[in-house]
């Protein structure tokens, strides 16, 4: 079923998401490319790897352990050509959509004094971070702005097919475009993941929770590990009311709340209380 485990720091929320695949494996619920584990960096996804390959003592590598952005990459690769792609596309980074937002500016004779390609960097990826597709964003009758936003949007994305390319937000985006226009695929990856499981929970945002509604759809058997006192990364588009909420995006839901620190020493834990008693 739904499970939220709401953790605070240093109560283990890795251990119980590592011991939980162990216990789904052990207990022959599952294979193990049917469990599906989203981490948040690749450096959690590692160390999640490499702790339930100890415990079981074997590799585990047809396992779908890995951040948001890997496994749609992975989802992606086997099935570009729904988004107009192919299979050699490059994942480009940061300093190449500036430089290709740069080009169509001043292609469309845009003013870059006023507002800077890392401007309209920063809200095209804060519209995909919300799900927002280039071809639905409307244009505003009286804001300049906002209509060059639109214009650089759209034809960023077609620059972007025709180079073969994707950014990021891409990722998980043409993902989600692939789930809603095809019911076969959609079915496929909805009966393969039976247990998903999800690392840093208050931190995903709102494209990223539609990815993983896609997903539980079928089988409906999702636990989740957050602490709403950590979510530190609204600036990069991430919503802690999907946490919050937990109880109405997920049926039938169980709140399990881990709620000792096992790695910190007792000065410290008494500091921080200290302070937090101050909290308005």
């Amino acid at each position: 079923g739904s499970c939220l485990i709401l953790a605070g720091a240093g109560s283990g929320k890795t251990r119980v998401l590592a011991f939980k695949i162990l216990h789904l494996l052990v207990e022959k619920k599952a294979f193990p490319n049917q469990i599906l584990a989203v981490t948040f960096t690749n450096k959690a996804a590692s160390e999640m790897k490499s702790r339930i390959s100890s415990l079981l003592n074997h590799s585990i590598d047809k396992m779908w352990i890995g951040t948001f952005h890997s496994l749609s990459a992975k989802i992606l690769r086997s099935h570009c050509e729904l988004v107009r792609l192919k299979t050699n596309f490059v994942i480009i980074d940061t300093d190449d959509q500036l430089k290709l937002i740069k080009q169509i500016c001043e292609r469309e004779n845009i003013n870059i004094k006023e507002k800077t390609p890392k401007y309209y960097l920063n809200v095209i990826n804060d519209l995909k971070n919300k799900g927002v597709f280039a071809n639905k964003l409307r244009s505003q009758k009286f804001k300049k702005s906002e209509n060059d936003i639109k214009k650089i949007y759209i034809i960023y994305q077609d620059e972007l097919l025709r180079l073969n390319c994707v950014d990021f937000g891409d990722l998980i985006l043409h993902c989600i475009k692939i789930f809603k226009e095809h019911k076969d695929i959609r079915l496929k990856y909805q009966r393969l993941f039976k247990y998903i499981l999800v690392d840093e929970y208050q931190d995903i945002n709102n494209v990223q929770q539609s990815w993983l509604k896609y997903l539980y759809h079928l089988n409906k058997n999702i636990c989740c590990v957050g602490d709403d006192d950590q979510s530190i990364y609204s600036w990069r588009g991430a919503d802690i009311t999907n946490l919050l909420n937990f109880e109405k995006k997920f049926s039938q839901p169980t709140i399990i709340r881990l709620e000792q620190n096992y790695r910190s020493t007792q000065n410290i834990l008494k500091c921080a209380s200290s302070l937090i008693k101050k909290n308005v």
